[in-house]
């Protein structure tokens, strides 16, 4: 397995030109056939923010969480979750949009979910630049906690992934598995502590909560902005996150190097 992790690290920097053109390509071909174009990208989820923010903030008038106003503490756990969500969705059927390069013996298949993580990276970290933005008009500006959003970047990159390693081969043979993907996505933005506070919930609910691997990046992500807590404060919610992205990073290589040679005859 760590073989197999180094020659796939390795072969990443090796065809690095390459999976950045293509991300880049795949960024812009989103939205190339719309009047805003790529600025789509951007329009949705701040208009999922407002949204939230007048009904939350203006309509049900919430009290600032954790001595946090609303707007502050709920932006980053839903950005990072946004990202999560477009990446897996795109990285879950990149086999069918680029089918052409499957047949391409010289190139790397296992690298399509990457590029489609990097392209939904592009959006990611202009909205990374939002929240410091946000954040300095109400007063709260840049401190040391912040690099740790590059930590939780990465996490999010290695569980994503191993889940779209999964997926997208999966869905090769059933296309079904896209529809079950939207389904659990639409589950968990209610499952994971996005506009609600997870601190309000009884202590053996909260357990249950934290298995979502979800959980531990966008309350990272809240924290590093509004809580200025390292996220070695966390050893056993760490430790239980890395042991589960590293499962889903074995069964994902697994599941697509058993199944990487019947693409070609399945598309």
């Amino acid at each position: 397995m760590l073989k197999g992790l180094y020659n796939f690290c390795r072969g990443l920097l090796g065809e690095r030109k390459i999976i950045i053109d293509l991300a880049k390509n795949d960024f812009k071909s989103k939205y190339t056939n719309s009047l805003l174009g790529i600025a789509w990208a951007f329009v949705l989820p701040l208009t999922v923010i407002m949204v939230l923010w007048y009904v939350f903030q203006v309509g049900f008038r919430s009290m600032p969480v954790e001595d946090v106003p609303f707007i502050l503490w709920y932006i980053p756990a839903f950005l990072s979750w946004n990202f999560f969500t477009d990446a897996l969705g795109a990285g879950s059927g990149c086999i069918f949009d680029y089918s052409y390069l499957v047949k391409n013996m010289q190139f790397r298949v296992s690298s399509l979910p990457v590029v489609k993580i990097i392209s939904s990276s592009f959006v990611h970290f202009f909205f990374i630049v939002f929240i410091f933005f946000i954040y300095c008009v109400y007063g709260w500006y840049p401190s040391i906690y912040n690099i740790q959003v590059v930590y939780y970047y990465i996490c999010t990159v290695a569980l994503l992934l191993g889940i779209t390693w999964t997926m997208s081969a999966l869905a090769v043979f059933s296309r079904d598995i896209l529809n079950i993907i939207s389904l659990i996505v639409q589950v968990g933005f209610w499952a994971t502590p996005l506009i609600w506070d997870p601190s309000t919930l009884p202590v053996n609910v909260q357990m249950i909560v934290k298995l979502n691997p979800m959980y531990y990046v966008c309350v990272g992500y809240r924290e590093t902005f509004s809580a200025h807590v390292w996220f070695w404060e966390h050893p056993v919610l760490t430790l239980y996150f890395w042991l589960f992205t590293i499962i889903m990073l074995i069964i994902g290589a697994y599941v697509f190097h058993r199944l990487r040679p019947q693409f070609a005859d399945m598309l």
